[in-house]
């Protein structure tokens, strides 16, 4: 717990450092605490991503950002200044109670960050992901080596930029210092609204109710709970500045979709948002497009290009635009394999060919435990929120994110309409609908305190997370907190150490034991890839990984094998 505050306080003075740039690129005049760390996390996304193109995000990288950091709060020393004051005021105003549920969540998430993932997905390719990327960079045809790899999202960039490979401990911990981040905005406007009596504030307050959920998420570089969070931001803002924004307001709206976009591809529907505050307010917001525009098109050049030197493809996973004809392009019998597994993921991998729409239904609200109770919860809201708006709220803002919501599941729908794509529309409904009913903040704050104590369930037992999810055949369980975890975290990994070694043609690569689950890499040394992935691909698509050239700096590519 003691190493991951210090990295936290690192990150934090990071992106203190990094959010004057954006801020200052778009003339931003916004104060407020939280916002400004999500800019400068924003800003340390794209510095390492740009960086990740032509070198290692190593010892050299980090040495490099410290750099940046420490001139850019030498030369804002006075904004830097103002900024400490204004957060020190914001703490000062709030009541004892607020102030003891920050250091809680704290506390909770320093010790939720010090022991080991319990997500599947972090032992499938979160870790490799920022592995590769600590020791190489974006690598060409990565996803020739292991399709999850292709995917890279910029939570994995930026959780690179912080994991310190070089050291002893590898930290895994951006997802809990966001966390506590996200919170003090949460208590920030449940104070405001003690005076303003705004719902809008109220709501996003109410966020920290789904503390018990999101915990989950804390000790693994999950992307899905900066979308769940940086999400409400969003709808909060747009709610905000509906029927009126200024050039200020409208980029902090913007900068926040893009950085969802480059965190999870499936929330491009959100682009909505900007485009609709484009229109309505066109006149007032005109004579700035052009440094929005410039900035939008820069930040999807980095996106296209990553693709390109991941898989080959433009617009990755969809085969659109194939237009590049690269040695190391991922075959599409390997796209289609991820395709249909992320999609039957959704089903519990139940049969579904020849299936009517109304029956692939049936077994999506019917699906293994923790999945089915979830996506009959979503129906639910989606089918009363409307009728509930109409009699509580009326507020068109609120409605038209209703129908970009049930425009985003649709698209869910055809892709693969699994609960943590569209779980923080579920958020936005049920949080909406929750202060609708419960408009005053005492009664928000009891459900809270509920919540912070509900939060502590996956210290004191551990709880085997497969016996309630799609993945049934991992092991995957929580870990109980230890003493020695008050220093040094657990290691990043719920795998065994142990690993072998295989050769493939002329490639050779590390894979874990055999006990292992067919995705899993875990924490094994580079190059690696799970055997049993291997041996499958090389026997229903015969085809195999393979070196591009005899160095790995150079990338992979599949070769089809009789």
């Amino acid at each position: 717990m003691l190493l991951i505050l210090v990295n936290w306080i690192y990150i934090f003075i990071s992106s203190l450092s990094f959010g004057f740039l954006l801020k200052k690129l778009f003339k931003i005049e916004n104060q407020n605490f939280t916002i400004h760390h999500i800019l400068g996390l924003f800003s340390i996304t794209l510095f390492s991503w740009v960086y990740a193109f032509f070198f290692a995000l190593d010892l050299v990288f980090y040495g490099f950002m410290a750099s940046v950091t420490m001139a850019v709060i030498w030369l804002l020393k006075k904004d830097v200044k103002v900024h400490l004051i204004q957060f020190k005021k914001c703490w000062l105003l709030f009541s004892n109670t607020y102030k003891l549920c920050i250091i809680f969540i704290s506390v909770a998430a320093l010790a939720m960050s010090s022991v080991t993932p319990a997500i599947f997905d972090n032992e499938s390719y979160y870790i490799q992901t920022i592995k590769w990327l600590n020791e190489y960079g974006f690598v060409k045809g990565l996803g020739n080596l292991h399709i999850f790899f292709a995917q890279t999202s910029s939570w994995h960039i930026l959780q690179a930029a912080f994991s310190f490979p070089f050291l002893e401990t590898s930290f895994n911990d951006l997802n809990g210092y966001f966390l506590v981040l996200f919170s003090f905005l949460c208590f920030q406007q449940l104070h405001h609204f003690k005076t303003s009596k705004k719902i809008n504030q109220l709501y996003i307050g109410s966020v920290l109710i789904s503390l018990p959920f999101l915990i989950f998420f804390i000790n693994a570089p999950s992307p899905d709970l900066s979308v769940f969070l940086i999400s409400q931001l969003l709808f909060f803002l747009f709610i905000k500045h509906y029927k009126a924004i200024d050039f200020s307001s409208f980029s902090i709206v913007l900068l926040l979709t893009i950085f969802l976009c480059v965190i999870k591809i499936t929330t491009c529907v959100l682009v909505l948002l900007p485009l609709i505050l484009v229109v309505k307010h066109f006149k007032t917001l005109k004579p700035n497009l052009v440094k929005p525009i410039l900035f939008s098109v820069f930040v999807l050049f980095l996106f296209l290009i990553k693709n390109v030197i991941l898989t080959g493809y433009l617009l990755y996973p969809l085969e659109n635009f194939d237009v590049l004809n690269v040695d190391w392009k991922v075959p599409k019998e390997l796209i289609h394999l991820f395709k249909v597994g992320t999609y039957s993921a959704a089903f519990d991998y139940q049969e579904l060919e020849n299936l009517s729409t109304y029956q692939l239904f049936i077994a999506w609200v019917t699906s293994f435990k923790f999945n089915g109770i979830i996506n009959i919860i979503f129906t639910t809201l989606l089918l009363s929120f409307p009728f509930l708006w109409f009699l509580k709220s009326k507020e068109k803002s609120v409605f038209i994110l209703y129908i970009i919501g049930v425009l985003h599941f649709v698209l869910a729908w055809i892709f693969s309409p699994q609960y943590r794509f569209f779980f923080f529309y579920m958020l936005f409904f049920s949080m909406q609908i929750c202060v609708w009913f419960f408009k005053k903040e005492k009664i928000i704050v009891l459900f809270t305190y509920i919540s912070l104590l509900l939060s502590l369930v996956p210290f004191l037992t551990e709880l085997k997370l497969s016996n309630y999810t799609t993945i049934k055949k991992t092991n995957t369980k929580t870990s109980i907190l230890k003493l020695k975890n008050i220093v040094q975290p657990n290691v990043n990994s719920s795998m065994s150490l142990e690993y072998n070694q295989h050769i493939e043609g002329a490639f050779a690569y590390n894979s874990p034991t055999k006990d292992s689950f067919f995705w899993t890499v875990g924490i094994v040394p580079l190059p690696a890839v799970n055997a049993k992935q291997v041996a499958f691909i090389k026997k229903y698509y015969k085809i195999v990984p393979a070196l591009r050239t005899a160095d790995v700096e150079d990338g992979f590519k599949s070769m089809h094998v009789k």
